[in-house]
């Protein structure tokens, strides 16, 4: 039924969200970055192909993530003295990333913010505090500070105990989260869970329309979450919306061209661009905005062919490696599953702050594949033998970049 169609599109990323949160607050199950409501879960280590708690993580950073319920009063985030390069992400519920603070806004000394609920007045913030409105009132924050390798876990774990909560742990979830439904009816629970996380998230106004259209069709989904007296035709429409709906999402993860490392600067800023957020959900839930990070995928070599770890790849830059990032750039290989690939070497990534080598001539090549090259063992990012695809990330992107002034080379096959 294609008027069930796009709700299935714009409310997949608020879903992914909620299922994160759950995964991450409630389910007492052990992994990185699982602490109550309003409580901050440090990560002390680089995360490994073991961790599943959300897709497409990096290991140039340790993380630091809370949810936070903002209906009963501001939560106030100390930021530390700044000693390297760190930046606290604020999502919405809907995967917008709203706001970051970091190494460019943040002062040296650092300073401590109030995040306010959308419904809060201002003069709710505690004296010596900044006033930060947030969109709604369950917000994602997403630290990231940067760390070299096992040598430097202490110095970077100083710098990441100093982001601190202040606000009591609440006790009562919200009733979409409360009750989230997991039948193995990939449809219906699709469906009941959306219902309920409306009621709990309504969107903004200029955002309703993709819902508005099952009531123009004639169905209402109740605010319980509970489908017993929808129509079997009804039903038989949703089922068909959900798997096509997932289809063109999944379609859409791969880059529209065959040409690697596309790259779009509305991410984590989505505006109305459905597709785009819920495509960012299923790849990259927590995508940082484009003035922040620039994520550039290869999903092809330089023959429209989809990786593969059997074969092997060069990546070589002319330029030594000079990407246009004021902070650091890096790449990172993922499994088909959207998580990073089990290997022999722990290595999941190679970029700017690696040591690689250079050819004879300056530029700067790095091999991707299962078989270790005869040369240049440092350059060497291991790849399952199987499907694979890279995420060049690049910090602190330069204008140059966003305005299409850097050419970046193929993936090329070269056995």
């Amino acid at each position: 039924m294609q008027a069930a169609l796009p709700s299935v599109i714009a409310g997949y990323p608020l879903l992914e969200a909620l299922q994160t949160c759950r995964r991450q607050t409630m389910t007492g199950e052990p992994g990185h970055g699982r602490a109550p409501f309003n409580r901050i879960a440090h990560s002390p280590r680089q995360w490994t192909h073991r961790d599943r708690d959300f897709n497409t993580p990096t290991v140039d950073l340790l993380y630091s993530n809370a949810w936070l319920d903002l209906r009963q009063g501001p939560v106030v985030l100390e930021i530390p003295a700044r000693s390297r390069f760190f930046v606290v992400e604020l999502l919405d519920v809907y995967t917008n990333n709203f706001l970051n603070l970091g190494t460019r806004n943040v002062p040296a000394e650092g300073a401590r913010y109030a995040l306010l609920g959308p419904d809060a007045l201002e003069s709710a913030a505690p004296e010596g505090t900044i006033a930060v409105r947030c969109p709604s009132a369950l917000v994602w924050l997403l630290g990231r500070v940067i760390v070299d390798d096992e040598a430097d876990l202490p110095a970077a774990r100083a710098m990441q105990a100093g982001l601190q909560l202040q606000r009591e742990p609440v006790q009562a979830p919200f009733a979409s989260l409360a009750q989230w439904q997991d039948t193995g009816d990939a449809t219906l629970d699709f469906f009941s869970n959306l219902a309920r996380a409306l009621a709990d998230f309504p969107p903004l106004p200029s955002q309703r329309s993709p819902f508005d259209l099952l009531a123009a069709a004639h169905i209402a989904l109740p605010s319980d979450g509970v489908l017993d007296k929808l129509r079997a035709c009804a039903i038989e429409g949703l089922r068909c919306a959900y798997r096509e709906g997932i289809e063109l999402i999944e379609g859409h993860t791969h880059t529209a061209s065959k040409a690697p490392w596309r790259f779009s600067t509305r991410l984590g800023r989505f505006g109305n661009d459905y597709m785009l957020r819920a495509a960012t959900a299923f790849k990259g839930i927590g995508a940082l905005a484009a003035d922040e990070a620039i994520y550039a995928p290869a999903d092809y070599d330089q023959h429209g062919e989809l990786l593969h770890g059997r074969h092997a790849y060069r990546i070589r830059f002319e330029d030594g490696g000079d990407l246009p990032a004021d902070a650091f750039w890096s790449i990172t290989l993922y499994g088909e599953d959207r998580f990073l690939a089990a290997n022999a070497l722990g290595r999941h990534a190679l970029g700017s702050r690696s040591g690689l080598e250079r050819d004879a001539d300056g530029a700067l090549t790095i091999h991707v594949g299962c078989e270790q090259p005869n040369a240049h063992a440092s350059n060497w990012l291991p790849a399952p033998d199987a499907p694979f695809y890279l995420i060049l990330r690049l910090y602190h992107p330069q204008q140059r970049l966003l305005e299409g002034g850097y050419r970046m080379p193929a993936v090329e096959r070269v056995d």
